[in-house]
């Protein structure tokens, strides 16, 4: 059972919300969907719909995933970019978030058979060097501990700038399935 019920729709939020959180609530969703009239986060977003709880937060955060997926020259390479993200819900193990995500890592070319390999990574032979760079990056950064090593690597085959970025999706997409596995969605 879900520990916090999404709020899908604007009339989903709990109770009456105050005149700041209604005014945030309604910018949010004004921001999320300009000019629909009756406006709804789909059930592959409810990670934002349980972050709606929280409407400035939502919509900084919908600035922040935004910027992170669509400006970021790293996430370019749509495949390294699922299979960081994918990397990371494995790791906190959030499922909903895994198995809404395999219609964007299937359109990257990903394919259903890497993700099933994920798991044995190092030993598959269906992951090129760059994309087994990236899964060990991503391991790496949710533990908190990045080997100079690895750190280096990294850095060689993406520059600084692509290292930071990489970074930046491993954060924020960790966030997300922390937010989502403490909400438990159906």
């Amino acid at each position: 059972m879900a520990h916090i019920k999404p709020v899908f729709r604007p009339t989903d939020y709990p109770a009456e919300p105050d005149e700041q959180t209604g005014q945030d609530l309604a910018e949010l969703f004004d921001t999320l969907f300009p000019g629909v009239a009756e406006p709804e986060i789909d059930r592959s977003h409810t990670g934002m719909a349980i972050a709606a709880h929280s409407p400035k937060f939502a919509l900084n955060l919908s600035k922040l995933t935004g910027c992170v997926v669509l400006e970021l020259p790293w996430c370019e390479k749509r495949d390294l970019l699922e299979l960081a993200i994918q990397t990371v819900n494995l790791h906190f193990k959030c499922d909903f978030s895994f198995e809404t995500r395999l219609p964007y890592a299937e359109s990257t070319g990903i394919g259903m058979e890497r993700l099933a390999a994920l798991p044995m990574w190092r030993t598959s032979n269906l992951f090129d060097d760059e994309q087994r760079l990236v899964i060990e990056y991503a391991n790496a950064v949710v533990t908190g501990d990045v080997p100079d090593e690895l750190s280096s690597r990294a850095v060689a085959r993406f520059g600084q700038r692509g290292a930071v970025e990489m970074s930046a999706v491993i954060g924020t997409f960790s966030l997300w399935a922390m937010l989502i596995n403490s909400a438990r969605p159906e």
